[in-house]
């Protein structure tokens, strides 16, 4: 187990799950390495929905459940999960990472989400809608919301496909296809991966809901 990383495992019926701590300065160190860049500052916590750390936690969690883990092993886990940290949640030290978008451009980016929420939305589409280029764009979308473009449209499909389970009885494939989701196995992996259950699982928890619960 590398000296700078630090896991542990809680119990079973402790809902925390895994608990991971890093060393913030061989973090940013990691990264710099990595992507040939200048250190990067990572947030101290972190709120947000990531599969890719869910699907490492269970990965761990499986790993000591049998034997334990090697050394290797572990500094293998370190340095994929730094880099991941890096990547999506660390904000870079030059110019354009100050950059904010003001409420009034994210209200337009907002209205456009919503009138083409059915259409394949590019990163570089929302850049041209504001006159600004892709990477700027990026950057100030990230630091007046926390989230990345892509990200953020992905969220607004699934809420809006969430609205469509339980209000109605459109078909799913329906209901993916007018949430912008390009086929049903993507929609249903997406929606899984965002709240923990199929779409059809959805509605029938809140049918069941509604049912105990009339108007």
């Amino acid at each position: 187990m590398p000296a700078w990383a630090h896991i542990e495992t809680a119990h079973d019926d402790d809902p925390r799950g895994l608990v991971l701590a890093f060393d913030s300065v061989q973090l940013s160190e990691t990264a710099r390495h990595s992507f040939g860049s200048e250190p990067c500052d990572i947030p101290r916590w972190i709120t947000a929905w990531d599969p890719f750390l869910r699907q490492a936690a269970e990965t761990l969690s499986a790993v000591y459940a049998g034997i334990g883990p090697a050394p290797d092993c572990l500094a293998a886990f370190a340095d994929v999960l730094a880099l991941h940290l890096a990547g999506r949640y660390g904000r870079a030290r030059t110019r354009e990472a100050g950059a904010r978008l003001s409420q009034t451009k994210l209200a337009v980016v907002d209205d456009f989400i919503h009138l083409h929420i059915a259409e394949y939305t590019t990163v570089e589409r929302l850049a041209a809608l504001l006159h600004m280029s892709t990477s700027h764009f990026a950057h100030a979308f990230k630091n007046a919301t926390g989230l990345t473009p892509h990200f953020y449209v992905t969220t607004k499909r699934l809420r809006y496909a969430e609205c469509m389970l339980i209000g109605g009885s459109m078909p799913l494939i329906d209901v993916g296809a007018r949430a912008g989701f390009q086929t049903q196995q993507h929609f249903t992996a997406v929606f899984h991966q965002f709240a923990g259950c199929t779409p059809r699982a959805f509605r029938l928890a809140h049918a069941r809901l509604d049912a105990r619960n009339p108007p």
